[in-house]
């Protein structure tokens, strides 16, 4: 006989097992008909993804399961299938899912508003301050993307407030923090319910439900197999991916000991339901490299479970064929989902508003009572709220009134209205900048934000802002604004030899209108009070010397549907500013070798001209890894005689100065023009994770005729980069060509630009 394998024996002698356990199951419910088969999905964090694998074969086999409990992330995963979604449906939405952006307390750049993703997310240290004193953050988790993603998820069971009533009768198992004992969840709000389930301590927020504040449930109970048998079930089968206590060589930091001390009580508990447990699949070997936290290994964890599943499978049909045998007509039904509504909203009620008004709530919020919605609809409209950055967590109650009607409860936990933020930066043109960031709302009036932030380097730089939301549905809005920066420059002759060091000094106030379109794009028009300043430092042939100030009116229109701040894998970023110059006061003098240029006899004059300024990003995924990005740039001034003072700096890898045209293979300034056109492509490959190689070509044409060459000439430029995603912002050195200069160069940017 051939050699028969570890899991086929596990497979056979799970089978005898089994045999004993039907027929102990059957002589015990003679009066009362067929045995009841509990299911039960243990916590484990991204672990628990590989319960999906055991949901899959239990499909397969057909196997009717009538009782359902979980912990944590078993917790979700046993209450879709307890719904009705089907084991490969649950593999399908997680794949799917960012989990990082679930389990992070930054939302996704897609779901903030068009006026705030400038700002977002680009500083190391934010720290609030309320009443004017520092309110130190935590760390934890409000999950407010987890919230609305399980709000959709649960949406089939909206108006199930019993979740007995549930396709397959459900519970799931947090821990009072105040008493430490077990809370089974078995009625009320679904979304409530599994988002106290797995508050994992000192990870998320904990979750109030009555008079109670409730965090993970795998602190006293992780394998609730005791709970499904007090539910009825005669055969448990339980599906465990909990590593258990550590041992002492993986207790390494304070972190790890202070986990470890709020699971010894889950650890004592395990002992009996591990002996409840009729049929008991632990993945503990296989899912040894993972941890709670790999939810970059999504894909892996699924494909771990699945295995698993094929191996139980057998157990599961035996199973379900000996039950079926023996009692016909209660076969497994594999069309479980409920039919799905819209629902119509009789009233919304506000609640937990302290420093923002109902108002303006609502109004962002775009919705009406009396009117139908879907669950996709109902998230847009929180986000709505939710992208203003006025609110850390938005959530709401659907209750019924009624048939197909419902009052939504919102429950909102505003942010503090002052931060203090701080970053750091390095650039090769703007060398080494300290960033510091006072961020106040409702400063003097209320529903506005106001900003002042500063770069302290050798090229300074400040800005501020004031934005105020306008409107019927505050899509409209009104800001006021001024911007600075002092650069050194030089200028080039056509052969892109060095003519004249300088420094340019620039300087703005700013009053405009926009109209947001969504979240993602936004039109407006204002008018610019514009100051320009050239020193010279050195000049042996040509030096420009004075200031010029002038009006801006000009039209704007922006799109910003990136999915990340950091090397997005899709969307695109456009920005487009057409104005009209005029009414200019220019105090600009040219010498030559101390000797004044007549600007008129140079042909050199400050009437008024228009100006249109583009710059794109477009990405495109083409893999887990790959990205193709696209980019485009115009530059183009009509009726303009101002040899370079208004022209466009053409060259650098970030935008990171006034009418800058980005170009691979130039330094910043190295060409300054009146009217160019600019294209690049690269390849953005994550080799390893949060680490990227991006081979980079670009090509521009621009016309020439202020440095004296000819009217239109030609740039073309090539790079080799290796970028890091980390907490500080991007890190990017690449190593660069120009067909023109025919030097190798080498740029470089560590974090976000000012």
């Amino acid at each position: 006989m051939g050699r028969i394998s570890t899991n086929r024996k596990l497979a056979i002698l799970t089978m005898f097992a089994l045999v004993a356990v039907v027929f102990t199951a059957t002589a015990q419910q003679t009066a009362g008909g067929r045995p009841k088969i509990g299911l039960t999905l243990s916590g484990g964090g991204a672990r628990g993804l590989a319960h999906i694998g055991i949901l899959e074969a239990i499909d397969s086999a057909g196997l009717k399961i009538d009782y359902l409990t979980g912990t944590s992330m078993g917790s979700i995963v046993g209450a879709l299938y307890a719904m009705g979604y089907s084991g490969k449906s649950i593999g399908e939405i997680a794949r799917k899912l960012h989990w990082n952006s679930l389990f992070s307390n930054q939302p996704e750049l897609a779901e903030i508003s068009f006026e705030e993703k400038k700002e977002f997310n680009k500083y190391i240290i934010e720290i609030p301050f309320e009443y004017g004193k520092p309110k130190l953050a935590s760390g934890v988790i409000s999950g407010e993307a987890l919230w609305l993603e399980l709000a959709k998820l649960c949406w089939p069971a909206k108006n199930v407030k019993n979740f007995s009533d549930f396709n397959i009768p459900f519970k799931c198992i947090a821990t009072d923090i105040a008493t430490g004992e077990i809370v089974t969840l078995d009625s009320g709000e679904i979304v409530t319910s599994l988002r106290a389930s797995m508050a994992i301590p000192s990870i998320f927020t904990a979750v109030k439900i009555g008079d109670k504040k409730l965090v993970d449930g795998g602190v006293v109970r992780n394998f609730p197999v005791i709970t499904a048998k007090e539910m009825g079930a005669d055969i448990v089968i339980g599906s465990n991916v909990s590593a258990g206590l550590r041992k002492a060589d993986q207790l390494v930091t304070p972190i790890d000991i202070v986990y470890q001390l709020g699971f010894y009580k889950d650890a004592d508990d395990f002992k009996q339901e591990r002996k409840e447990c009729d049929i008991y699949i632990s993945h503990n070997k296989e899912l040894n490299e993972y941890s709670a936290a790999s939810f970059g290994s999504v894909d892996s964890i699924i494909a771990i479970g699945e295995r698993k599943g094929r191996e139980m499978y057998p157990v599961f049909k035996h199973l379900a064929d000996s039950i079926n045998a023996l009692y016909p007509g209660t076969e497994f039904r594999q069309d479980r989902m409920p039919f799905v509504t819209d629902i119509e909203l009789s009233s919304i009620e506000v609640q937990g508003l302290v420093h923002s008004d109902k108002k303006f709530f609502l109004q962002r919020l775009h919705l009406k009572p009396g009117e139908c919605y879907t669950a996709t609809q109902l998230r847009n409209a929180i986000l709505n709220v939710y992208g203003t950055r006025f609110y850390k967590l938005i959530t709401y109650d659907l209750v019924p009134e009624g048939y197909g009607k419902s009052k939504m409860i919102i429950q909102a936990e505003e942010n503090p209205l002052t931060y203090v933020k701080f970053a750091l930066n390095y650039n090769t043109f703007t060398g080494a900048n300290a960033i510091v960031n006072l961020t106040q709302r409702n400063f003097i009036v209320p529903n506005s934000r106001s900003f002042v932030s500063a770069a302290i380097s050798e090229n300074p730089r400040l800005e501020a802002e004031y934005f105020k939301y306008l409107g019927r549905n505050r899509t409209f809005g009104f800001g006021i604004s001024t911007y600075y920066e002092n650069n050194g420059l030089s200028f080039f002759d056509a052969d892109f030899n060095k003519m004249q060091t300088y420094r340019n000094k620039y300087a703005n106030v700013n009053m405009d209108v926009q109209y947001t379109v969504g979240r993602n794009m936004s039109v407006g028009a204002g008018t610019r009070w514009e100051y320009i300043k050239y020193k010279p430092q050195f000049s042996p042939f040509v030096e420009v010397r004075g200031s010029t100030n002038q009006l801006n009116t000009y039209f704007s229109f922006g799109v910003n549907s990136l999915d990340h701040k950091q090397f997005p894998t899709r969307g695109l970023l456009l920005n487009l500013e057409a104005g009209y110059i005029y009414n200019q006061h220019s105090g600009i003098k040219v010498t030559a070798e101390n000797k004044p240029i007549d600007l008129d006899s140079a042909g050199i004059n400050f009437n008024d001209y228009q100006r249109l300024l583009m710059n794109m990003k477009y990405y495109i995924p083409l893999g887990r890894k790959s990205t193709l990005e696209l980019d485009g740039n115009i530059g183009y001034n009509l009726n303009y005689n101002e040899w370079q003072v208004n022209g466009y700096v053409v060259g650098g890898m970030n935008t990171v100065t006034r009418n800058q045209v980005p170009l691979v293979g130039l330094y910043e300034g190295e060409v300054i023009t009146p009217k160019i056109g600019a294209a690049q492509l690269a390849w953005q490959y994550e080799f390893v994770r949060n680490f990227y190689a991006i081979p980079r070509v670009g090509g521009a044409v621009y016309d020439a005729t202020p440095l004296g060459g000819k009217r239109y000439m030609y740039l073309s430029g090539y790079g080799l980069g290796a970028a890091y995603s980390s907490r500080l912002g991007p890190v990017e050195a690449t190593m660069m060509y120009s067909d023109q200069i025919r030097k190798i160069r080498f740029y470089v940017n560590l974090g976000f630009n000012f």
